[in-house]
């Protein structure tokens, strides 16, 4: 049996904006993290340029706040 090993997508939440590291399969490319935080609509922005699944990214987001799209 094969051990693989799954990344994913890693949002925190500093105070009204987000930072985020993401790893591949979740990316078309390597590994890839916000150099600042970033609002929400341009971190999504991003994540989907990276490849990223908008499902994933509303679950990363949840983890990170749930209340996160109450907010935004």
């Amino acid at each position: 049996m094969l051990n693989k090993i799954i990344m994913s997508i890693y949002i925190q939440k500093s105070k009204d904006k987000y930072t985020a590291i993401v790893t591949p399969p979740h990316s078309k490319y390597s590994n890839w993290e916000t150099e600042e935080p970033m609002a929400c609509d341009e971190l999504i922005e991003k994540l989907l340029k990276l490849g990223c699944h908008q499902t994933d990214i509303g679950d990363a987001f949840y983890e990170a706040d749930p209340n996160w799209l109450d907010n935004n």
